[in-house]
């Protein structure tokens, strides 16, 4: 079946996704008595008025939903299941990615929660270190084990894991987040890394309520979570000097767009040209 040729190099978070919002289009074209592999573009499209006005999503939901929609089609295309793709052309509604207001937790900030988390040791401890200088999303911290940080390269303890999309990376280990490692392993020599209190690895719920532990302990008044982490840290980085080829290393994003958005919203105020035109061209303010 096309549907699951389709779907099968997907893998963990992105194959549910694209398998909900997939199957959700074929259950529409089953609703209104479409075959699939034979709809025209007329008939994509009354699928996106359907998810825009129907239901009242908003433009980037809609991009979402249609993302493996289209991939469906241009892969059964490329297969030769159908001589044409109704996809490729369909108009969808114009969205604009406005940058976030959130930046995260500053340099000082961070500090403080590495503090906290060090302070309070073991899982927290590692968990602040993972998150807070590794960049790493919730599912891959959950999903480390003692033995993926065991091995040396050129001199370098490294973490190895697999990532968003089921690829493989490789991270080297500063001391500070060894030791954090360390500190929640013990003498352990296999098992997951973050442990729940029963012993049962920790899942997303588990880490995010450590996160929001130790924030209160270190006296961080607003509310975050995991992810707010992995954003702290890359903006961090971009601060620290690195560069953005470098940053987008740690952050493992496969486009340096992806990264540039960091760069953007960490600057867009305090460097923004309005700043510039107005020291060049305004007059100086005379007294009253």
């Amino acid at each position: 079946m096309i549907r699951d040729e389709y779907l099968m190099p997907y893998v963990g978070g992105t194959r549910k996704l694209y398998t909900y919002y997939l199957d959700r289009y074929l259950d529409w074209c089953a609703l209104q008595a479409y075959e699939p592999l034979t709809v025209t573009r007329a008939d994509v499209e009354r699928y996106v008025h359907h998810l825009h006005i129907d239901l009242g999503m908003r433009p980037s939901s809609v991009a979402t939903a249609l993302c493996p929609v289209r991939g469906f089609y241009r892969f059964g295309y490329h297969e030769g299941a159908i001589d044409r793709d109704p996809a490729v052309h369909a108009r969808r509604p114009r969205y604009y990615f406005r940058p976030s207001d959130t930046l995260g937790l500053d340099r000082s900030q961070l500090t403080a929660f590495l503090a906290a988390g060090t302070a309070m040791g073991g899982r927290y401890y590692a968990a602040a270190f993972l998150l807070g200088c590794m960049a790493l999303r919730a599912s891959e911290a959950c999903s480390l084990e003692v033995g993926d940080y065991q091995q040396t390269v050129r001199g370098h303890r490294v973490l190895e894991f697999i990532g968003k999309a089921g690829l493989p990376a490789q991270m080297p280990l500063p001391v500070p987040v060894l030791r954090a490692l360390d500190a929640a392993v013990g003498d352990r020599t296999d098992g997951s890394i973050l442990l729940r209190l029963d012993g049962l690895p920790l899942g997303r719920s588990g880490l995010n309520s450590i996160v929001h532990t130790i924030g209160r302990r270190a006296g961080i008044e607003f509310p975050f979570n995991s992810h707010v982490l992995r954003h702290s840290a890359i903006t961090n980085a971009l601060e620290a000097g690195a560069s953005l080829r470098k940053v987008m290393d740690l952050a493992r994003h496969s486009e340096p767009r992806t990264t540039m958005r960091y760069d953007r919203n960490r600057t867009q105020l305090d460097d923004h040209a309005v700043h510039a035109l107005v020291s060049f061209v305004a007059p100086a303010p005379t007294d009253q």
